[in-house]
């Protein structure tokens, strides 16, 4: 998971703020979120991967540690499905990518689902980038308390 954390930094924000548009649906939300829940996702997961990147490095072998890399898995699952659900306004075109898919009828489903991702995308990815801070630290004492051997 360290290896694409950088790259989905960046792909997951975007999915978050304008994904939709991808499937026909745009509205008022696409500015509110690039100037809004976009950029603070992206500084909060950016933060994290960059982290977790450079102490995976430090790592034999290259990876970040299990929990590190299924928190990393679950919140790319949620926010996958905030931008999915989550549904914008203002435009005839408005709704959420479910009900672009589906119809207008489930866009109250939409609604109920979004606001649940969303939290729990946010509420994640804190907890990774803490997670990743002190990882790092666990993996700076491991290397401290190790000896090293001299090469005959």
């Amino acid at each position: 998971m360290a290896a694409i954390s950088i790259p989905m930094a960046i792909v997951m924000p975007l999915w978050i703020t304008a994904g939709r548009v991808l499937f026909g649906v745009e509205g008022q939300l696409v500015p509110i979120f690039a100037l809004t829940a976009g950029p603070v996702l992206a500084v909060l997961m950016l933060t994290a991967a960059v982290k977790i990147t450079v102490n995976a490095k430090a790592r034999r072998p290259f990876g970040a540690p299990l929990k590190t890399s299924l928190l990393l898995l679950g919140n790319y699952l949620l926010a996958a499905a905030f931008g999915f659900f989550v549904p914008d306004f203002g435009t005839p075109g408005s709704g959420s990518v479910l009900s672009g898919l589906a119809g207008e009828d489930v866009l109250g489903y939409s609604a109920a689902l979004a606001n649940p991702f969303g939290i729990a995308t946010l509420f994640i990815s804190v907890v990774i980038l803490v997670r990743a801070f002190r990882d790092a630290a666990a993996t700076r004492e491991n290397q401290v308390s190790v000896p090293v051997l001299p090469v005959p």
